[in-house]
């Protein structure tokens, strides 16, 4: 199954939501890491949950190569403050409820 996945990856299929998700929490990581009073963990299993939180939140937007490519940037623009926002949330709920120790 990773061979097709990759294939059509490879063709052009992506997820709007995904990518908005996953550059909305890596520019949100690069700005509050290395802020003093930061109470979140960054690593790769908490940033795992926040990220299927928020995705889990929003409506999905798959397109290729041919098929409503242009849709991508209306969804940016309708659904980044919402992405901003449950980001926040999210790592609120990762804080309480980590799946790693303390």
């Amino acid at each position: 199954m990773d061979d097709f996945k990759e294939i059509l990856y490879n063709a052009g299929l992506e997820n709007s939501a995904e990518n908005l998700v996953l550059e909305e929490l890596s520019d949100y990581v690069e700005k509050i890491k290395n802020e003093p009073n930061s109470q979140f963990c960054f690593c790769s299993i908490c940033l795992a949950d926040v990220a299927a939180i928020v995705l889990n939140a929003l409506k999905p937007s798959y397109s290729s190569n041919f098929i409503d490519k242009d849709k991508r940037l209306k969804y940016y623009s309708k659904y980044r403050p919402q992405v901003q926002r449950k980001i926040i949330e999210a790592f609120g709920i990762v804080k309480k409820n980590p799946h790693h120790g303390k």
